[in-house]
């Protein structure tokens, strides 16, 4: 992560006004209390990892870009998996397959 934790708020403050939605509403979507969401915040420490995550889900972005501001394709990873569907399915069906030779 970055070494300035401000920047990594910054950015959760820029998803959180450009989705409409509140610190409150990411809280608890990332199961973590809005006190201690508060208190990271407003001290300028960064979550734990598996926190900051959870975080990036609810969000709907990653903790790259949370982090650094950076994101090295324009996507938020929901579009990419609804990109990749038809490539998972395929999968799927291997699967489903090769469990039908085996029974």
């Amino acid at each position: 992560m970055h070494d300035n934790p401000s920047i990594f708020w910054e950015n959760v403050r820029k998803e959180i006004k450009s989705q409409n939605t509140t610190q409150e509403w990411v809280a608890k979507n990332s199961g973590i209390s809005f006190n201690t969401l508060q208190g990271w915040i407003s001290k300028g420490i960064y979550p734990r990892v598996n926190e900051a995550i959870r975080i990036a889900v609810s969000l709907n972005t990653s903790v790259e870009y949370l982090a650094c501001g950076a994101v090295q394709n324009n996507k938020k990873p929901i579009e990419i998996i609804c990109q990749n569907i038809p490539v998972i399915q395929e999968h799927l069906e291997s699967i489903k397959q090769a469990v039908k030779t085996l029974q």
